[in-house]
């Protein structure tokens, strides 16, 4: 269906439609298709940490990152050291993942899910670059080339939905996926009415 070599999230949204023959409403769910747009690191620091580790077709570790640029060891530490005990869990479910258990690439979704919230730091500004994001889109392509279901957070959605429209922010309007997303931010706030 996509031969473009673009990766996507796929968010189920609802859509209820009256059928007035009937006198009845039915749901059916499409699919909004969320381009993940690639992660440009900002400078030379994060060049390279992304070129390292795109290089062996894995996540960026932040335990990693300091076995292999411990010039940056300080700055990780006093950015991150708060936050270093789920760093240490999200490294062992990537080594896991990369060793063939696939549920953990599930629970490092989760983890990189809950970290993003905690950006952007001095560390990833200055050095990692937005490493975070980069983790997130490889962690859904992981799934989606296994075969994984899952979903995420509705604002993880929304910050992939917000990052594809600052890509695209000169290209003519995709009408359909400004629907759809009209239709998920409809169901979202529905929710918690």
């Amino acid at each position: 269906m996509n031969n473009t070599g673009k990766k996507y999230y796929v968010e189920p949204v609802e859509i209820e439609i009256y059928l007035k023959k009937a006198g009845i409403v039915r749901t059916i769910i499409k699919d909004l298709r969320i381009e993940l747009v690639e992660v440009v690191p900002p400078h030379e620091k994060s060049r390279e940490i992304f070129e390292l580790f795109k290089s062996m077709d894995e996540p960026i570790d932040l335990m990693e990152v300091q076995n292999h640029f411990p010039q940056y060891i300080r700055n990780i530490y006093e950015s991150y050291y708060k936050n270093m005990e789920l760093y240490e869990k999200l490294s062992m479910h990537f080594k896991s993942g990369l060793a063939g258990i696939n549920d953990s690439w599930r629970s490092s979704l989760y983890f990189t899910e809950l970290l993003i919230k905690y950006e952007p730091t001095v560390a990833a500004t200055e050095i990692l670059g937005n490493f975070n994001t980069y983790n997130l889109n490889y962690i859904i392509n992981r799934l989606n080339t296994l075969g994984e279901k899952f979903l995420i957070e509705d604002s993880t959605v929304a910050y992939l939905i917000k990052r594809k429209r600052e890509a695209y922010k000169d290209a003519p309007p995709d009408r359909e996926f400004d629907k759809l997303v009209e239709l998920w931010e409809y169901n979202v706030r529905g929710d918690k009415d």
